[in-house]
């Protein structure tokens, strides 16, 4: 006979110490803003009572007859939502459910697991703690960074950042833009955006902003002096930046040392135009399409990272591609984005999104897209700057811009990132491809080309056609420059 490893009475305090270890655990956030909520399963998806759901949050709701329309309204947020629809509307933005809203024995019942993504996504202090059969446990108060208090000291200005843990350094980034924004992202943190744009400021800061996102959080304080040297203090329950009106004897590197790298140039390049319409199909022209991104993107960028925006092109007009890059160098450009959409006769069910960086395609794929969007040439009065730019010329173009090839890999990659997070099942990741585009040729800076659906497919051309489709494109793209800035200015801050 074998025997057991423990006796009954020890398995009953092993099993004891289990459970209040797992309790311990999954309720380890603030468990007063803990709250229960019922799922249902409905064709294998689990959905939340709206009844269960207000009560819960201490929510009121709207019925609008009319509109057959729902509103809930949280603390400044409106959220609106209507049965049988897989969106719902937050404020301005429009988040997708996956899953219709259901309308059941004179209930509503809203996709649980997707509902409460989209507040997160929204910027709403709620989160999803965990789910235990039948149960899933919200977390209705996460704010971590509650206050912003600013004080004029004899060396320059202190801005405290009120938190309610322990930060890392590297979870922290912060710049000065060339408008003067200084621009702070904390990472795995939530605002309390309300009580921040309430802050009352003081010189030299005259304006606030601020920006979450399901990653990090944004503030944005307008300077209106010149701030030369920024010193960050990381305590439990603050964040310190001292922003001196003075520096060492190395302040002359150190701005150099910005004016290299900090990104506060973005050139948009939306692409054809004028009597380049680029692709046609299902009653719609790529160059309307890709102006129309461009701009959203760009107001996304200046509204939020107070960086500046240049267009190649802001109306219908026609653009030589060497011209492109030529703009984007003149201006100081920090990073170059062409938009495009792609088509193709081969397929009709094709469809996706696709990222490139600057190299010589190889897989036909790749060189099907690059001879359509190189094919702009034959349009073009004089084709001297395109003169023996092929086979090994090309090559040596391309292999001249490798300063910034790893930086162009990984925007390509962070957008691809972006783009399956917002677009999610709607269509295919295409994935990252390098190829040979005349466009990017001569950029000195990252750049990439970005093709973001297919207009050759019914399905994804209807897509294309409608605004708030562009706008998550825009959003994409933007949340994929987000984390590139804070990726790639973060070392240079460090060494400050």
């Amino acid at each position: 006979m074998i025997k057991p490893l423990v006796n009954n009475k020890a398995l009953y305090y092993y099993l004891f110490f289990f459970c209040f270890l797992f309790n311990a655990i999954l309720f380890s956030d603030d468990t007063t803003n803990l709250l229960k909520l019922n799922l249902s399963t409905y064709n294998n998806i689990e959905y939340i009572n709206l009844s269960d759901f207000l009560s819960q949050h201490k929510l009121k709701s709207n019925y609008y007859e009319a509109k057959d329309k729902i509103e809930i309204i949280y603390e400044k947020t409106k959220i609106y939502f209507s049965p049988s629809i897989s969106y719902c509307k937050i404020n301005d933005k429009i988040y997708h459910l996956t899953h219709p809203i259901i309308y059941l024995n004179q209930q509503y019942y809203l996709p649980a697991i997707e509902f409460y993504n989209a507040l997160e996504l929204a910027g709403l202090p709620i989160r999803v703690i965990s789910q235990k059969k039948n149960t899933l446990y919200v977390n209705s108060n996460i704010y971590n960074l509650s206050k912003l208090v600013v004080a004029n000291k004899q060396n320059g200005t202190l801005v405290k950042l009120k938190t309610t843990q322990l930060f890392k350094k590297q979870d922290i980034s912060f710049s000065v833009s060339s408008s003067n924004w200084l621009n702070i992202t904390v990472l795995n943190c939530y605002l309390d955006t309300l009580a921040f744009n309430q802050t009352i400021l003081e010189n030299p800061i005259s304006k606030i902003k601020t920006l979450q996102s399901a990653e990090s959080a944004q503030i944005s304080l307008l300077l209106n002096t010149e701030v030369e040297n920024i010193d960050l203090d990381i305590q439990p329950n603050e964040i310190n930046l001292l922003l001196q009106n003075s520096i060492a004897e190395n302040a002359n590197k150190i701005k150099e040392m910005r004016s290299k790298w900090l990104i506060d140039t973005i050139v948009l390049d939306p692409g054809h135009g004028g009597k380049d319409p680029g692709a046609i199909g299902h009653g719609q022209q790529e160059k309307d399409i890709t102006l129309d991104i461009a701009k959203k993107l760009g107001k996304l960028i200046k509204r939020n990272l107070g960086l500046n925006v240049v267009y190649t092109r802001e109306e219908d007009d026609f653009v030589p591609l060497w011209k492109r890059t030529k703009i984007a160098n003149d201006v100081g450009g920090k990073l170059f984005i062409s938009i495009h959409v792609n088509a193709t006769a081969r397929s009709a069910s094709t469809k996706g999104y696709e990222t490139f960086f600057l190299r010589p395609g190889k897989t036909d794929s790749a060189i099907e897209v690059v001879e359509r969007e190189n094919s702009v040439i034959d349009l073009e009065q004089g084709d001297y700057e395109y003169i023996d730019l092929t086979n090994e010329n090309y090559i040596v173009a391309s292999m001249a811009q490798n300063t910034f090839m790893k930086e162009s890999e990984d925007l390509a990659a962070l957008i691809q990132q972006h783009l399956q997070t917002t677009l999610k099942t709607k269509t295919k990741n295409r994935g990252v491809k390098q190829a040979g585009f005349y466009v990017l040729v001569g950029a000195t800076m990252p750049n990439v080309l970005v093709e973001v659906g297919f207009i050759s497919n019914k399905q994804e051309a209807k897509s294309l056609s409608k605004s708030y489709y562009r706008r998550q494109l825009a959003e994409a793209i933007f949340n994929a420059i987000v984390d590139f800035k804070i990726k790639y200015e973060k070392p240079l801050l460090n060494n400050e």
